[in-house]
This record gives structure tokens, C-alpha cells and sequence, in this order.
């Protein structure tokens, strides 16, 4: 109906100030989130975030990690600043071994393998490579250099940028079809049977910033 046409056609009024009550429970949910980081990223476990921790059962720290879980982990860590919940300099330390931890992990075109055993830093079998969790790897890594620029660190931003700029996704782009592969097998040394398409695809990221 043209009633119903106009309603749609009305701007929508701007978001309104939150709520303190609101304010109060979300940063207290964002200081319980970057404790998970601060008490697993530990020396032991090579500064890099395990996969998750199990309460119950109780089987503890699953020391393995991901592109995506180390990837977070940085945006992570700008978030904890940007809401204060975090020391600066202790951070930017975690940040730091972090990233002196990824540089050194083998590496495929780039790429990190989809698993890692955190003690060791070597690829969990069957090692392979993920066109998604790369994908996520490398969006976190555009969101964590400016980060790093805003706070005054342009020599973190470098090491992202060079992280962000050794990740090749050609391998893992099908030309032919023109969509990217599910990933890589190294184990048999070759891609994927499958693909991803184009919408309502967890690889969309990818596609932004491959």
C-alpha cells in the first residue's frame, strides 16, 4: 500500500545513547572475553591463543590453534585497548611475542596451516590449508595495522604488513570457475574438489581481501 511504501522510504533515526546499565554489563562480558587471552596466551603455549578451554568435562587448554583463533586474538587486543580494559604496555608485549611466534610457524605460499600444536609449532596432520580461516587471518591483520598505527606502534603494523603481503591466494583460487577453492591439501599435494560460491558463503571475507 503507499502507506506502507512511505514507511519504508522514512529515514531511520540514529542510534541513541546506550544505556549506562548496558554499558556496565558489556564491558564487564569484553573483560571476561580478553581474560580467556591473557591466561592462555603464555609462554608454554608460544604466546599464541589454544583453540579453547573445556570446563566440563574437564579436559583443560586444547593446545592447538588456527589462522582464525590467532587472527582474533590481535583484534582482540586493539579491542581490550580501545575499551580500557587492558594495560597498554602489557599488550602491546603479548602482541609482540605473538607476532614474532607467527612469523616463524611454517608457512604454504604465505599461508598458515589450518592446525597448529601450540607447544610444538608444528602443522597437526593432515596439514592443510583453508581458504576461509585465511581469509580471516588476513582481514584481522588490515584491522590490527591500523590499530597499531593509532597507538603509536607503526613498527607492529610493518610486521602485520608483511604477514598480510606473503599470503598469495592465488593457489587457491580456481580461474576457471572463478570461485575459490574449500583449500589445499598438502598431505596429497593438491587443492580441494570443491568450491566456494559467491553469496551466503563463509568465504565472502576472503573474497573482500584477497
Amino acid at each position: 500500500s503507499p502507506l506502507f511504501a512511505l514507511s519504508l522510504g522514512r529515514r531511520a533515526p540514529g542510534p541513541g545513547p546506550v544505556p549506562e546499565q548496558d554499558q556496565q554489563y558489556l564491558i564487564a562480558r569484553s573483560r571476561e572475553m580478553w581474560q580467556y587471552f591473557e591466561t592462555f596466551c603464555t609462554e608454554s603455549d608460544h604466546f599464541l591463543p589454544p583453540d579453547n578451554w573445556q570446563e566440563q568435562p574437564p579436559l583443560g587448554v586444547a593446545r592447538r590453534t588456527s589462522p582464525t583463533n590467532i587472527g582474533l586474538a590481535l583484534v582482540s587486543a586493539i579491542a581490550a585497548l580501545d575499551l580500557g580494559i587492558a594495560e597498554q604496555g602489557g599488550v602491546m608485549r603479548l602482541i609482540e611475542r605473538m607476532l614474532t611466534t607467527v612469523e616463524a610457524l611454517p608457512k604454504w605460499h604465505g599461508h598458515l596451516f589450518n592446525w597448529y600444536d601450540t607447544r610444538t609449532l608444528q602443522g597437526l596432520s593432515p596439514k592443510y590449508i583453508s581458504t576461509v580461516d585465511s581469509g580471516n587471518l588476513a582481514a584481522c591483520l588490515i584491522a590490527f595495522r591500523g590499530g597499531m598505527n593509532e597507538y603509536g606502534r607503526p613498527d607492529l603494523a610493518r610486521r602485520a604488513d608483511a604477514l598480510f603481503d606473503a599470503m598469495d591466494f592465488t593457489p587457491l583460487y580456481d580461474e576457471t570457475r572463478r570461485l575459490f577453492l574449500i583449500g589445499y591439501d598438502l598431505s596429497s599435494n593438491a587443492p580441494s574438489k570443491g568450491w566456494y560460491d559467491l553469496m551466503a558463503s563463509e568465504a565472502r571475507l576472503t573474497g573482500y581481501v584477497a
